[in-house]
């Protein structure tokens, strides 16, 4: 019998956040700020997706078309505050932040499957 495991998805954005933050933390406060906001985002970007399943789950056939706009427009307000209050730096650092949700959720596809006997 197969046996399946658990993924905690969310503690895996935050260990690829601890891997990351010290590489770059050395190129100063704003990519360090917008690193870290970029990953609250995903974070909340993250809980937003796992709602949305939910809904879709009971039903409610237009909770993915409805969660995909607001996470659109809270990633683009996090975009834009970066941009405008860290300049170019910042922006692009909150950007990586948010990619750390797609790094985390496609890298490691086999761990939704546990292999062993």
């Amino acid at each position: 019998m197969e046996r399946m495991t658990k993924i905690d998805f969310s503690f895996n954005i935050f260990l690829t956040y601890l891997f990351f933050l010290p590489i770059l933390s050395m190129w100063g406060w704003k990519v360090f700020v917008g690193f870290s906001f970029g990953f609250v985002f995903s974070e909340i970007g993250w809980l937003l997706l796992g709602e949305d399943v939910e809904k879709f789950k009971n039903g409610k056939r237009r909770a993915i078309l409805i969660g995909f706009f607001k996470r659109y427009l809270l990633f683009s307000i996090l975009l834009l505050m970066s941009f405008l209050i860290m300049s170019v730096e910042g922006f692009f650092s909150a950007f990586l932040g948010l990619e750390i949700l797609s790094l985390t959720l496609f890298v490691s596809p086999d761990l939704v499957r546990d292999k062993g006997g």
